[in-house]
């Protein structure tokens, strides 16, 4: 039986009535992972872990949970317990944590499957999935595009069908940004509605834990399990909403939807159109949608801004990868030659770029030109999208204007050429730390592009009622590659 393009809750109905095991699942999924065309993708597969855990999941089989059983993976920055945990880097690469990150203890226990551990850019710090130190990514769709990242194999696993939904980070739009090139649906919660503790950070005011799925429902039924508050992680917060599956059709008709004046003017033509028809759905079915404006000059800061607060939060936050307390270490005559001499061998370039430019950053005599200026300025567009979402409660957002560029447009600093703030749109919502969500729209040269929305901060039932509008609006679900039903 083909398992790869059902969702959580088909896949739960098969091993409910029997018609697969759960030792039978993971067989295959195991199977599926080592004969996939890009390996690269996969940075540990626990087989013997898995085939024993499966045996006793047949053996205690619950019918009302209905993760029990269902295959996942974990971004290789997720801390699992007696499973190494790389971050992509070689730095990494014998780290093995004798805990697990809460998001994974909270799968454990609803006995969901942890099926692999899987390759991101280095650290989170890339947006491309070419910056691994397990090798590149590619898109799935066309091996000459970019998968996006930094949540590169996470959105891959989903994409292929291997699993049905995988834990992702997103710092600037690592999840919502690939889920676009590949097709599928992801989601960022409000920062702090899902515990962040044992996740190894890139920039922690800005990080955000989050899932890939292939459809709106599962990613309800995942923020059912998953939105808990954890005394571990001081951002944490008991989150508002309860029953989000159960809850999922029930957007208030009275709901408002926006997007940017700015946005859509800069617009290719051809998916200015796209937008536009889907405004007039939208407003068919009863809706308001409504044009507001923001900032030009704070748009066009987005990226400056975001450089110049998570390059220093990430220096700081990986202070400790000096090649003493653990990980890999290159030898030395001293500790600070001991430092530089592993960080020199074993980290990146990309890495070692941003600890740089962090670093400099940091020095007492840059921190009000460029760290504390840039945290003022994040303030002031975190405000202005606050105002917005404070009179509508949707805003629709562009996460790709286009198809995944091609590999080779990719510069080997993995940084910007230019200042177009439509690359970048979405690092607003790390700036604010409000919900956003990602699902499929549409395709172009045979690629996927996806749609953004947001809300305001704790919204987050809100944001996925309204995904579910969209989606059934849109009609693209439980999509895989080689899926031609949307082509």
């Amino acid at each position: 039986m083909n398992y790869k393009n059902l969702s959580i809750r088909e896949l739960h109905e098969l091993l409910r009535t029997k018609k697969i095991t759960a030792l039978d699942l993971t067989k295959q999924v195991i199977e599926e992972m080592q004969k996939d065309d890009q390996p690269n993708f996969l940075i540990t597969l626990p087989t013997d872990d898995m085939l024993r855990y499966a045996q006793y999941l047949d053996q205690n089989f619950d019918p009302n949970n209905l993760l029990y059983g269902i295959p996942y993976v974990a971004k290789d920055n997720f801390s699992t317990k007696n499973i190494r945990t790389t971050a992509g880097s070689k730095i990494l690469s014998n780290y093995i944590p004798n805990f697990n990150a809460t998001i994974v203890e909270l799968l454990n226990q609803n006995q969901a499957m942890m099926a692999g551990k899987v390759t991101l850019d280095e650290l989170g710090m890339g947006g491309t999935g070419l910056h691994s130190a397990y090798g590149e990514i590619s898109n799935p769709y066309d091996q000459k595009r970019q998968i996006g990242g930094s949540s590169s194999g996470s959105v891959y696993a989903v994409a292929k069908g291997l699993v049905p939904f995988s834990l992702g980070t997103d710092t600037g739009d690592s999840i919502r940004k690939p889920a676009s090139y590949v097709g599928i649906v992801g989601f960022k919660p409000t920062y702090g509605a899902i515990s962040r503790y044992g996740v190894i950070p890139y920039a922690p005011s800005l990080d955000h834990a989050g899932f890939f799925t292939r459809n709106v429902d599962d990613m309800a039924l995942i923020a059912d399990v998953t939105f808990k508050k954890d005394d571990k992680d001081f951002t944490s917060f008991e989150t508002r909403d309860q029953d989000f599956l159960k809850d999922i059709n029930d957007l208030k008709p009275t709901t408002k939807f926006a997007y940017l004046k700015e946005v859509q003017e800069h617009l290719p033509e051809k998916i200015k159109r796209k937008y536009e028809q889907l405004f007039n759905k939208l407003k068919a079915k009863g809706y308001e949608v409504n044009e507001v404006s923001f900032d030009l000059d704070l748009l066009n800061t987005i990226n400056p801004v975001y450089m110049m607060i998570s390059y220093p939060e990430a220096i700081s936050s990986h202070a400790n990868l000096s090649g003493m307390g653990f990980g890999m270490r290159a030898e030395g005559e001293n500790y600070a030659q001991i430092m530089i001499n592993s960080r020199s061998k074993y980290l990146g370039e990309i890495v070692k770029r941003r600890f740089v430019i962090g670093s400099l950053n940091l020095k007492q005599e840059n921190q009000d030109l460029y760290f504390l200026k840039a945290k003022r300025v994040r303030r002031l567009i975190a405000n202005a999208l606050n105002d917005i979402l404070a009179s509508d409660d949707i805003l629709i957002l562009p996460p790709s204007f286009q198809p995944a560029p091609l590999i080779e447009t990719a510069l080997e600093d993995d940084e910007k050429a230019d200042s177009d703030f439509l690359h970048d749109i979405l690092v607003m919502g790390n700036f604010a730390g409000i919900p956003s969500i990602t699902i499929p729209f549409t395709t172009e040269e045979a690629m996927p592009i996806g749609i953004n929305l947001n809300a305001g901060v704790y919204q987050d039932k809100k944001l996925l009622q309204a995904a579910k509008v969209l989606e059934d609006i849109i009609g693209i679900k439980d999509r895989i590659v080689g899926d031609k039903k949307y082509d």
